[in-house]
């Protein structure tokens, strides 16, 4: 079973667990094992929210935005959805980048 876990301010990680989520984020970003773990926050709630640019929504979600709040961040029109309906809309099966934070 596929979980979220919340490497640092910026970056979320799809795995099935948290040595999976830290090895993965070891390959994928070049960080060290010691600098993982000073700023890796845990697993983090399937029902926690998103931000999804509209224009990533699929089709049959594009109507629904004429009655959901809209957020606007960083030039993009977005709505809220979880890490549940990102997993699944997306068939996540593997260790990924699920999420992520510019600053």
């Amino acid at each position: 079973m596929i979980k979220v876990f919340k490497m640092n301010d910026c970056d979320t990680v799809c795995a099935e667990t948290e040595e999976q989520a830290k090895e993965f984020y070891k390959n994928e970003c070049g960080f060290e094992d010691d600098e993982i773990n000073e700023y890796f926050e845990g697993e983090v709630s399937l029902q926690d929210k998103v931000h999804i640019s509209i224009d990533d929504l699929p089709d049959e979600e594009q109507w629904i935005t004429t009655i959901e709040p809209l957020f606007h961040r960083g030039g993009e029109t977005c709505v809220l959805r979880t890490f549940d309906w990102m997993i699944k809309q997306n068939n996540i099966t593997n260790p990924c980048i699920i999420a992520s934070t510019e600053y």
